[in-house]
């Protein structure tokens, strides 16, 4: 086994059991009859907020928001075309239910609003009179989609103030879509190609990842 995946058992194993030790330190009895809680969290889809209620003692409904832009500014040469001015701007908002199926261990289910979009510029290598613009793309997955994860913790502590849960699963997106506007001027061979090469590599990020790490507040 070499240094690097040492190293990653090494993490996983340190924060596996940070996440029980803080179950019996900070948290609470197994049972949670009520209350609610609101915790801040970092996610795939960027830093964010929810809020949690406690329905019984094992359900507890779930709600949250968050989001990240990024901008990539270096030029992308692949070949025929340049892209360049990519921004991804990564969000969700969720709505789920927790089930507490044993002390520290808990499945969500639920349905994520997505909001992520895709945006960058692709202009010809080498100019000429035929392919002397640039088109702007636009990739965005299907809205509406659900979602399912196992987490480590409780977002509700019983006793005392402060929980802490770890989560990691994923949401079905779908193929995603993609929109383009041309200005300029572009040959109808030169986009077809294009829009091809753009389209088929969507075809591959149908399910995206979540893992979300939340710190969470109990408020009554």
């Amino acid at each position: 086994m070499d240094i690097q995946k040492k190293l990653l058992l090494t993490i996983f194993a340190v924060l596996f059991h940070f996440l029980l030790y803080s179950q019996y330190v900070f948290l609470e009895d197994y049972h949670a009859p009520s209350g609610m809680a609101i915790g801040i969290k970092l996610t795939t889809f960027g830093p964010g907020a929810e809020i949690s209620a406690a329905l019984t003692p094992k359900f507890a409904l779930r709600a949250g928001v968050a989001f990240f832009t990024y901008r990539y500014t270096e030029d992308i040469n692949t070949g025929d075309a340049i892209a360049r001015n990519a921004r991804t701007n990564l969000g969700a908002a969720s709505l789920g239910m927790d089930w507490m199926f044993v002390r520290f261990l808990h499945v969500s289910a639920g349905v994520i609003y997505n909001f992520s979009q895709i945006n960058f510029d692709v202009v010809p290598t080498i100019p000429n009179a035929q392919n002397n613009g640039s088109v702007a793309y636009r990739i965005k997955p299907h809205q509406y989609g659900p979602y399912f994860t196992l987490g480590f913790g409780r977002s509700i502590s019983k006793k005392r103030i402060v929980s802490f849960g770890f989560d990691v699963g994923f949401t079905y997106q779908g193929r995603s879509f993609v929109d383009y506007e041309v200005t300029g001027t572009i040959s109808e061979k030169k986009l077809s190609k294009w829009n091809f090469n753009v389209t088929s590599n969507t075809k591959f990020y149908k399910v995206y990842p979540i893992v979300s790490l939340m710190f969470a507040f109990r408020i009554f």
